[in-house]
């Protein structure tokens, strides 16, 4: 059988004869200062702006004030190291001002006692009563208390002491002091959710800037991936090129080289991709218009791709107006687009399957459209593959989005391709769509472009790659890249010297004065800035065109290519058609 359960704090502290609570309804009260807490309350209002300690502070000196008592302050509940928990007077007023930052125990302590109650509670003579008191000075005839309240458990108490036996609490004094706890209250949970939500923010600004800083570091990782991927594949596409004119009477070998040429192409989409990814994300990938028939986009796009449609056995349908149709566009960045939609449906449409690719706009030779808006270029492309699934169709603009089975294709690809391709669309004003009735049903994209325009008599065809024969010295510390661009060069009828130094370099100026010089700028010792400086100092060399070759693609990393010292700047691999623009506008 249990037996009886121990006496609680408050059942002890009112049989010792401390616990007196009751006679604050029975003493006679003063009555209520109406004026004065008004002041009060203006005062606390103001303080609110200043620091916590004030504040509280402030709350102890008018509690001392208003109840007319010896002492006040506040005590606030924290836990020790051992878990026990206790009041830390963190705010004191009056005689006892020694005792602040002290600490009484919860359990056994005027404090606890009103805490458990949950109401205020009146002490007499509480040192007699309480150890935990033996450090207040002088002796405490009584001692009010009441509850801070709080969520999800009260902050502490606040209390009023009197060391003059004439001075003694009453029922106003209660009513007084549970409106400043209560005030207490409303400022600490304040000052609470204010240090809460600047913690949240500093946490949140860590958390950006440490996202901006991965963000940075992955885009030096994506610069300089694309940079060491260039370099070999310049030489790889240079000699491949080489070989094929080398080997033009060879079937086997052709063959061979179309393999390589294929996968090659693969590998300078990805690189690509990855490029313009990092662009859109930094509002770098920008466009420049200019003048060009819609029709030569189009075939440029097919052209592109005729292998790989050839490859998959793809039935591929095209119409295009009959009419030339003008437009004002970047018409390389819409050859990208619609290469990448072709792309798409080639990678997922099984061998044989068709493809179709529609070009419409109006014929304005009969509809002048002059004063008014441009008129549209609707570009679609249509596939009976794989199609998409409705789960997946909102997401397939996103950068990265990929299916389960797409990431299991041999093809490969990164999810970048329909995002570079939105952003395109969106950079002319324009907009893309795409629709799918499911998973087997194929895929149809269509763009709407307001690019059409009346023909402004410039010349729109697509020019063709011409190159005179010139005097070239090419410069790259990279043996094979240096070899197979210089036979490349050599088979398009140049005279070219190599030079894989920039001493070197130096050396065969004296007795050869080249055209056109192609400097790689990242070179060990004497770099391309450095070795272009000294070129221009050359009295032979004084009408010689410096080429930048970089494997950056991104302005902001070209950081050793001074505008004032090379004339152009190209990416590696070296695009013969880029070599030949160079030239003619040189």
């Amino acid at each position: 059988m249990a037996g009886p359960s121990a006496p609680s704090a408050a059942d002890r502290a009112r049989r010792a004869g401390s616990l007196v609570t009751a006679v604050l309804d029975t003493r006679p009260h003063r009555p209520p200062d109406f004026a004065a807490e008004s002041r009060s309350m203006h005062l606390l209002a103001q303080a609110l702006t200043s620091s916590d300690g004030a504040l509280l502070q402030t709350l102890s000196d008018m509690a001392r004030n208003l109840c007319e008592a010896g002492s006040a302050g506040i005590g606030l509940l924290e836990s020790e190291a051992d878990d026990t928990r206790v009041l830390r007077w963190v705010a004191i007023s009056g005689e006892c001002a020694a005792s602040l930052n002290t600490t009484v125990p919860i359990a056994d302590s005027p404090g606890g006692i009103t805490l458990e109650l949950a109401a205020g509670q009146l002490f007499t003579f509480p040192k007699r009563h309480f150890g935990c008191l033996n450090h207040v000075i002088p002796e405490v005839i009584e001692e009010l208390v009441v509850p801070i309240p709080g969520q999800p458990e009260p902050w502490g108490t606040l209390w009023v002491m009197s060391h003059d036996r004439s001075r003694v609490f009453d029922a106003e004094d209660r009513r007084i002091l549970t409106g400043l706890a209560n005030f207490t209250c409303a400022a600490l949970t304040i000052t609470r959710a204010k240090a809460d939500a600047e913690a949240r923010a500093a946490e949140a600004e860590a958390a950006r800037n440490a996202l901006a800083l991965a963000e940075a570091r992955k885009d030096d990782f994506i610069a300089l991936l694309s940079h060491e991927l260039r370099n070999p594949l310049a030489p790889i596409d240079s000699a491949m090129t080489a070989a094929r004119g080398l080997a033009a009477d060879n079937p086997a070998v052709l063959s061979a080289l179309g393999i390589a040429e294929r996968q090659i192409r693969l590998l300078k989409r990805l690189v690509g991709d990855l490029l313009d990814a990092s662009r859109i994300r930094h509002g770098k990938l920008s466009i420049r218009p200019s003048y060009g028939l819609l029709q030569d986009i189009v075939t440029d796009a097919v052209t592109a791709m005729r292998a790989d449609a050839n490859n998959g056995q793809h039935r591929l349908h095209i119409t295009v107006p009959s009419y030339p149709v003008t437009v004002h566009a970047d018409l390389t960045r819409l050859t990208q687009v619609v290469s990448n939609l072709l792309s798409n449906a080639l990678k997922y449409t099984p061998p044989g399957g068709d493809i179709t690719l529609t070009a419409e706009a109006p014929d304005l030779s009969i509809e002048s459209t002059h004063g008014s808006p441009p008129r549209y270029a609707v570009i679609t492309v249509k596939d009976n593959g794989t199609g998409i699934s409705p789960s997946l169709l909102p997401h397939v603009f996103e950068m990265f989005a990929q299916s389960a089975s797409a990431r299991k294709r041999p093809e490969g690809g990164l999810g970048i391709g329909l995002a570079v391709v939105k952003h395109l669309v969106r950079a002319h004003n324009g907009t893309v769509t795409i629709a799918s009735a499911g998973e087997g049903e194929g895929t149809e994209v269509t763009i709407q472009l307001p690019i059409v325009c009346e023909s402004t008599g410039a010349k729109t065809t697509t020019a063709t790659r011409t190159m005179a024969p010139a005097r070239i010295l090419l410069v790259d510390d990279n043996v094979d890249a240096t070899e197979a661009l210089g036979t490349l060069l050599e088979l398009e009828g140049h005279d070219v010297k190599r030079a894989q130094s920039g001493v070197e370099a130096l050396s065969i100026v004296e007795s050869f004065t080249p055209d056109l010089a192609l400097i790689d700028v990242n070179m060990p010792g004497m770099d391309g800035l450095e070795l272009a400086q000294l070129l221009r100092l050359r009295a032979q060399c004084s009408l010689t065109k410096l080429v930048a070759l970089t494997g950056y693609t991104d302005p902001a990393r070209r950081f050793r290519t001074d505008e004032r010292v090379f004339d152009f700047h190209l990416t590696k691999p070296l695009s013969l058609d880029d070599l030949a623009d160079i030239m003619r506008r040189a």
